[in-house]
């Protein structure tokens, strides 16, 4: 799990490393970065680590797994609305819409659970 940092750190680094890419993606690669990734999609892998970390040290759970299954069913939700409500499924805009929101969600739930966690342990 790597839980060699203490969670504020972790939040740190993931938060740092999401400025190091966007830097490295505006001074480095602004013509051969792809169009489709997005600097959020590559550090989103070190926010659910920060966010197992962060529960798992505050908390004494991984709530990094139920975060999944979540988003699992926003994907249910997603595509039931693509399919019957809008009557035109794509699977390539489905599976880009879908990650779009699983990364948003993260950081929200990333930035929330650090807000929640630091009250809790400030005293």
């Amino acid at each position: 799990m790597l839980t060699l940092f203490n969670w504020p750190v972790t939040v740190f680094i993931a938060i740092i490393l999401l400025i190091v890419l966007w830097i490295i993606k505006q001074v480095f690669f602004q013509n051969n970065w792809p169009k489709n990734i997005k600097v959020t999609d590559i550090a989103v892998f070190f926010a659910w680590w920060s966010i197992a970390v962060t529960t798992f040290e505050v908390w004494h759970i991984i709530m990094l797994a139920p975060m999944l299954l979540m988003f699992v069913v926003w994907g249910i939700a997603l595509a039931l609305y693509q399919g019957f409500i809008r009557e035109n499924f794509e699977t390539r805009r489905f599976w880009l819409i879908w990650w779009r929101i699983s990364t948003l969600g993260s950081y929200v739930v990333l930035i929330g659970i650090s807000a929640f966690a630091y009250f809790i342990t400030r005293t």
